[in-house]
């Protein structure tokens, strides 16, 4: 009962988050984990800069929130299922010369796992601490993303990969996107500029 609690905390948490800032993109994501297989999930992001300090690489921070559920196996006869939910603060890192926008975060791990077989059946819900590391990328005109993630504390911990895409965006999130690449664009003016 304690862990539910502390789950329906986590995920009220989440949503205040989301209502208090400005929604920025939204997808969806395949995953796998060394534990608990091939899962499809969705995901969302919003920004938080500002929100903690105005100075800074926490001054470009911005929230994370994403489902996963896995396909896990399953003894012949019997019913399991397996999801994750994981909120996490998130830092981009600025780079010059590449499209390619590296983050890194850390935030919480929330598992919820159920077994029924025969007329019996167990769950589980545990809790730990994620830490992630990832990149965003252009593909075919749509921001993607590829993600690592390493769940730690608990009774369940694994290594997820995760690769997906994103949609919409608001102005907000156009502006914090062209500032992280102006330097790139610049770069190249100034090659072009060279060559000339």
């Amino acid at each position: 009962m304690k862990q539910v609690r502390s789950l329906l905390a986590a995920v009220a948490l989440v949503v205040i988050g989301a209502t208090t800032t400005e929604a920025q993109r939204f997808g969806a994501q395949v995953s796998w984990g060394d534990e608990s297989d091939l899962g499809v999930g969705v995901r969302g992001e919003w920004d938080f800069a500002n929100k903690l300090t105005n100075q800074g690489a926490f001054s470009r921070a911005f929230i994370i929130g994403q489902f996963d559920y896995y396909f896990v196996e399953c003894p012949s006869g019997a019913s399991c299922t397996f999801f994750e939910l994981n909120p996490s603060l998130a830092i981009p890192f600025q780079t010059t010369g590449t499209s390619v926008r590296p983050y890194a975060g850390a935030g919480l791990r929330i598992t919820r796992s159920s077994v029924s077989a025969g007329g019996f059946s167990n769950s589980e819900t545990d809790m730990g601490l994620n830490l992630l590391g990832g990149l965003k990328f252009g593909l075919g005109g749509m921001d993607a993303f590829t993600e690592a993630r390493l769940g730690l504390g608990g009774d369940f911990e694994q290594l997820a990969l995760s690769f997906g895409v994103l949609f919409g965006g608001s102005s907000a999130s156009k502006a914090a996107l062209a500032a992280e690449t102006s330097p790139l664009r610049s770069t190249r003016a100034q090659g072009s500029s060279k060559a000339k």
